[in-house]
């Protein structure tokens, strides 16, 4: 008897089934981690790599704000790149390239390295994060009570998009 295509059992190709970490894990990962990462609802995802333009880019954006800042005696704070941002309401830690606290950062559960009242987040817009950076991450940091702009950067134009929350 010949076995042919039809009635020859191959098994089932396995599935790779993807491991959900807790957020205390992340934040054991991240404090040895070499590169960054965000925390997506128990997902660890690697932030790509920026490009020499998007951190000129990115050091502009928080040199201009705090220069504003400091020229109109406000009370707030400029964070760069290395500040995440907890949001709750989606179990997620995001980076952005730039964000402003008004008068007094609140930190998630008390670490140095995490806030969770951005009034201004800024973002540079690359080839690998423009459709996410304008469509889940805006999505994401419109859930903040404090949020009240979002500032995208464009990389390969001269063009700034400002969203404000009414």
């Amino acid at each position: 008897m010949t076995a042919s295509a039809a009635t020859l059992k191959m098994p089932a190709p396995k599935r790779r089934v993807e491991q959900l970490v807790s957020l205390e894990k992340y934040f054991q990962r991240e404090e040895k981690a070499l590169d960054k990462s965000e925390f997506h609802n128990g997902k660890i995802i690697k932030m790509p790599g920026g490009t020499f333009n998007h951190d000129i880019l990115g050091t502009k954006a928080t040199h201009l704000l705090l220069e504003f800042i400091e020229n109109q005696d406000l009370n707030y704070f400029v964070n760069g790149s290395d500040m995440k941002i907890r949001v709750d309401a989606f179990d997620r830690v995001l980076y952005p390239d730039a964000a402003v606290i008004c008068e007094k950062p609140i930190f998630f559960e008390n670490r140095k390295d995490i806030i969770v009242n951005p009034l201004i987040i800024v973002e540079v817009l690359s080839d690998s994060t423009d459709k996410f950076d304008r469509g889940d991450k805006f999505e994401f940091y419109r859930s903040l009570e404090s949020f009240k702009e979002y500032v995208l950067i464009h990389q390969k134009r001269k063009l700034v998009t400002v969203h404000t929350k009414q």
